[in-house]
């Protein structure tokens, strides 16, 4: 009996190892196929971001193909600057005077002798230190706007000349006309000329736009400051379309003008009770145009954000310097460093197998995402920038290295998770460092040290949010 009870406990013993054996080989099996997919996937998000960042996105664009990432920006160093040199105008106009001593203009009748007289162009009561350094800050304001990388600006106080030095691109002659427009804009009465409201009045200048079925409307919004919310709204019911008794027209234009040159003149439909004006660029469906729509209402903004210049300047110096670094140049530089690049990714190709394969993915994707990154935020790339670029992506490798070193010692599971931690808290103590100098470079008025700062800044930044993800997959227990 007892033969028969141990024989039967032996078959149930038997079978329930066998269905454990075959639970832990599924189990087995799933989890390596979820690490083979974990692992696909991740090399295939790094090869379409690295075909993004190193290629591009390419889209036809009136029978051309017109790549989406924008391209490097780079420094005065390596593309060369344009120099810009700007003086006080002292030309003078000629302007004619009646008999009253009234100024004569086209539109004017005039009766009797008239005088004409040169008269300067700038008064010699505006030329003042004072308004040769406000100028100097109106400019950097404007650049800013702009968004402009890097510049370097400097003024003489003596005779109020301003040199500016650009990075060269395509928006760089649009640039230099906010360096030398007064930017003088007026609301005023299209008969007399009355001003009545200027940039001094205006709150904040934006640009705005609406699609609908007929195609994408582009505004020039203008708020005024709180206290002229009345005198707008004053204005508003003064300037409309209006008859007399005898039906003709006697309706009050207003003109907007910026610098002498009329905007628009236009009556007012309704009350503005709010303080702000929308201006209608235009309406299309061209992609091209509703650009060049945004871009004009862009321009005028510029100069409605900022006051305009106390003294009318005019372009003494405009030239494009060369940079001494040459294309082949840049190219054998890219080589090597592309070699180099290359050899210390072999190097734990061969050391660490598959995790080496992976971490060597894993740095070649940082590459792609700070490089991308730089595209984007229009980061300037100089000489130094290029040495900053390389110590990121050495930075990232070394610590990708460390880790792999750790990873692979022979040791209890505790010790190694000890290891690592010590590890990861003496790296982001470094990071942590580093991460503050490069803020510090990245306020430098200095374009290499500037360069250098956000580089570092982006590489650190992406380092630490990129790795977070990385290691997970490098290090997935297998």
């Amino acid at each position: 009996m007892d033969l028969k009870v141990n024989k039967e406990k032996d078959i149930t013993e038997n079978k329930s190892n066998k269905k454990n054996k075959e639970v832990k080989e599924r189990k087995k099996t799933e989890k390596s196929i979820k690490i083979i997919l974990t692992r696909a996937l991740f090399v295939s998000l790094i090869v379409l971001i690295s075909l993004v960042s190193f290629v591009g996105i390419y889209v036809k664009d009136k029978n051309k193909m017109k790549n989406l990432i924008p391209e490097y920006t780079l420094g005065t160093d390596l593309y060369g600057a344009r120099n810009l040199v700007i003086k006080v105008d002292d030309s003078k106009e000629t302007k004619t005077y009646d008999s009253e001593g009234n100024e004569v203009t086209d539109d004017t009748t005039v009766e009797g002798e008239t005088t004409t007289k040169d008269i300067p162009v700038n008064d010699e009561s505006v030329l003042t230190a004072e308004n040769y350094k406000k100028t100097k800050e109106i400019i950097e304001k404007r650049l800013e706007l702009v968004k402009v990388g890097y510049y370097e600006i400097k003024s003489d106080e003596q005779n109020g000349q301003i040199a500016i030095n650009l990075a060269e691109n395509a928006n760089t002659d649009t640039i230099t006309q906010y360096c030398v427009t007064k930017g003088e804009f007026v609301i005023k009465d299209a008969e007399t000329n009355e001003v009545l409201l200027s940039n001094s009045d205006i709150k904040k200048a934006s640009v705005q736009y609406n699609t609908t079925s007929s195609g994408t409307t582009v505004y020039l919004a203008i708020q005024f400051k709180k206290d002229k919310v009345d005198r707008l709204k004053e204005i508003s019911q003064t300037y409309v379309k209006s008859q007399d008794a005898e039906g003709n027209d006697t309706t009050k234009n207003v003109t907007l003008a910026l610098d002498d040159q009329t905007i628009i003149s236009t009556y007012f439909d309704e009350d503005i009770t709010d303080g702000l004006i929308q201006l209608t660029m235009g309406t299309t469906s061209d992609t091209t145009q509703i650009q060049t729509y945004l871009q004009q209402a862009s321009n005028i903004a510029v100069f409605l954000n900022t006051e305009s210049l106390p003294i009318t300047y005019t372009v003494d110096i405009n030239r494009f310097v060369y940079s001494d670094i040459t294309s082949a140049n840049m190219q054998i530089a890219v080589i090597i460093l592309g070699v180099i690049f290359a050899l210390m990714l072999i190097y734990i190709m061969v050391k660490y197998k598959l995790r080496g394969f992976i971490a060597a993915v894993a740095d070649i994707g940082f590459l792609a995402i700070l490089l991308l990154a730089l595209r984007l935020a229009n980061v300037n790339i100089t000489l130094t920038g290029i040495a900053a670029i390389a110590v990121a992506t050495l930075l990232n490798y070394m610590f990708l290295v460390i880790m792999l070193r750790e990873n692979s010692k022979d040791v209890e599971k505790e010790v190694k998770e000890k290891n690592i931690k010590d590890v990861l808290r003496k790296e982001f103590e470094m990071i942590l460092l580093s991460l503050v100098i490069s803020v510090t470079f990245a306020f430098s008025r200095w374009e290499m040290v500037y360069s250098v700062g956000m580089i570092l800044f982006w590489g650190i930044i992406i380092m630490i949010l990129y790795n977070v993800i990385a290691f997970k997959v490098i290090f997935i227990e297998d």
